[in-house]
């Protein structure tokens, strides 16, 4: 892909890597007007721009095209092209990771890694390339089998099949998230804490293109002829070159949509840099701050633990996509536009498929740039979205006065999850679900490497009213409004007589001698029943309307919907309030210390004044 060393300037045949019927081509030609950059990756794959040179890929219709532009250019040798890609036949070979694996022991050794750690790993099999190799995915978490509501981190490598020391860095990822798991603190809190995806070999028809046995003539297009880092829709819908959707491109996009991983890494070679969103526009992403923040974070790690000069490359070891070039059918822009994830492009190696010799010396310089790129994935907002009855729910989290159309995340339909990363700062969420109205979480604080966890719920629960009377007199109020409608007196059990301060019913007088139709929320009764029961009512909960008090003793009804002590409850009459008394068959004075939903009380004041229950 992206590239900054220099290649030796000479004119070479390009070697026939043919898959039959297409060459790919190497090649650099020199462009003064930049701003043509654009065009030109609509035609041909841009692999880097240095200075004025621009150093590109072209399969023979590329090719073809390319020369169409009145653009002179300059054959350069493969940089696929590996005699010292020394091989590993079985997984002992593999000891030293030192060696590339044969395409049979890359495959061996996955599905040992799970059959080794059955309750640490299992492998997914995204799907078949074009040319019949499959691609894997390790996934690793304390509880594998199990979708849990924790943030779901994806490491893919060698899209770009020429592209091969992120192939090895990944396999060796796996294995020592595996064997250090339980012992080593840090590894053990990533697989307790994540669910973790990872893909080594992402393009393994380029990388094996001399064969399943060597990766010394890997090429970076897939068996098709066809830059899969190209090949992905952009928001417009755009795809270089106007290629048709490749069998691999559609494979990650179904795994992508499905799974909605949180944050992800595309690791390719041929350059030193961390290229963060956006690469087909120039405008930046609303959460530049963060993505310069994370990518900056993996440089300094990579370049504190490497040799000088290694991942410095642009900007100190970071760039803007479309800052260094404008690219189109990009997969990182695809998983942060279309998935809702983000995912950065991580450059480890200015020679893209280097001697097995210098493998373990990226890994020295990754290993803890690697783990804490995966921890930046603990970080951030994590959220649950359900309704009142537990259930997960999907819905779109916005980001207020921050996000655009390209940017808002979503929870998970499975398990109501979501989480976005955002730089420490405190924000406003809206929150909106299909069949509900939004909902607005305010001053929600983002700190640096920390977790913020919030919880939203969607509609109300029934509120539950049970009244327990007692045979005789007993004192009430009613703090909800049934679904099924106000109850009628006549509907009461064992009901001898109800009043309120002005009507009445008895149920044995003629029914023109009763003045009260039906029980009010929001008012006190008097009410006699013969035996003991329970008046139960189910609903919502009652507007918390103001209640006029007189100078002297008031009948009042209770509306909040938890018990409360006196002095919360009435706190709004404090400077008048003289005493309050409940009926539970004698009236207790100066010894009530709550006041309880279902019951009603006479209240005492000094002057005419306005009760708000909290």
């Amino acid at each position: 892909m992206k590239q900054s060393a220099l290649i030796l300037l000479f004119i070479l045949t390009l070697a026939l890597l043919s898959a039959g019927e297409y060459n790919e081509y190497y090649f650099r030609f020199e462009l003064t007007d930049q701003s043509r950059l654009a065009e030109l990756s609509q035609i041909i794959s841009i692999d880097a721009v240095r200075g004025f040179y621009v150093y590109a890929y072209a399969n023979d219709n590329e090719w073809a095209a390319f020369q169409k532009t009145g653009l002179k250019a300059q054959l350069l040798e493969h940089p696929g092209l590996n005699p010292n890609a020394r091989m590993a036949g079985s997984k002992d070979a593999m000891r030293l990771w030192d060696s590339y694996p044969t395409y049979e022991t890359y495959i061996s050794m996955m599905q040992d890694f799970a059959a080794d750690y059955p309750s640490l790993c299992r492998i997914v099999n995204a799907g078949t390339t074009v040319g019949g190799r499959q691609i894997l995915f390790a996934v690793i978490s304390d509880n594998v089998n199990n979708r849990e509501a924790e943030p779901r981190l994806m490491y893919t490598a060698t899209m770009h099949g020429d592209e091969t020391v992120g192939y090895i860095l990944m396999l060796r990822l796996i294995d020592t998230l595996l064997s250090g798991y339980g012992s080593d603190p840090r590894l053990t809190n990533l697989v307790n804490s994540a669910e973790l995806w990872i893909n080594p070999n992402a393009n393994p028809d380029g990388t094996y293109y001399g064969g399943n046995s060597t990766v010394a003539s890997a090429r970076r297009y897939n068996n098709n002829g066809y830059d899969l880092n190209r090949n992905f829709p952009d928001p417009n819908g755009a795809q270089y070159s106007g290629a048709p959707r490749q069998t691999e491109t559609t494979l990650m996009m179904n795994l992508g949509m499905e799974q909605r991983f949180h944050l992800v890494a595309n690791f390719h070679g041929g350059a030193e840099v961390v290229n963060y969103p956006w690469d087909h526009q120039y405008t930046l992403h609303t959460d530049d701050a963060w993505y310069q923040s994370i990518s900056r974070a993996y440089a300094t790690s990579a370049q504190n633990n490497g040799p000088a000069g290694y991942l410095d490359d642009l900007e100190n070891g970071i760039t803007n996509g479309a800052q260094w070039y404008v690219t189109t059918g990009n997969r990182q822009d695809w998983t942060n536009y279309a998935a809702r994830g983000r995912e950065v492009t991580i450059e480890v190696s200015n020679t893209k498929n280097p001697a097995a010799s210098t493998l373990p010396g990226f890994w020295t310089y990754n290993y803890d740039a690697l783990l804490g790129y995966l921890e930046q994935g603990l970080y951030g907002i994590h959220g649950i979205v359900k309704d009142v009855w537990d259930n997960p729910l999907q819905a779109t989290i916005t980001v207020m006065n921050h996000d655009d159309a390209l940017t808002t995340v979503q929870s998970l339909a499975v398990n109501g999850s979501f989480y976005r990363y955002l730089s420490p700062g405190t924000y406003d969420l809206s929150i909106a679900c299909s069949g509900y109205e939004d909902i607005i979480v305010e001053d929600v604080i983002v700190s640096s490497n920390q977790a913020t966890p919030i919880e939203v719920i969607f509609g109300e629960l029934p509120a539950q009213l049970d009244i327990p009377l007692q045979s005789g007199w007993n004192q009430i109020s009613i703090n909800v409004i049934p679904e099924s409608g106000l109850p009628l007196p006549a509907q009461l059990e064992n009901l001898q007589q109800i009043k309120s301060g002005s009507f009445s019913f008895n149920p044995d007088l003629p029914d023109h001698f009763n003045t009260l139709s039906q029980i009010n929320p929001a008012e006190a009764y008097w009410i006699k029943v013969s035996a003991p029961t329970t008046l139960s009512l189910e609903g919502d909960l009652c507007p918390n309307a103001a209640i006029n008090l007189k100078s002297g003793w008031n009948f009042v009804a209770y509306l909040p919907g938890q018990s409360l002590p006196v002095n919360t409850a009435l706190a709004s009459i404090s400077a008048f309030l003289q005493e309050v008394r409940c009926y539970d068959q004698l009236y207790t004075r100066d010894q009530l210390s709550t006041m309880e939903p279902g019951k009603a009380y006479w209240i005492n004041v000094n002057h005419d004044c306005l009760l708000v229950y909290p």
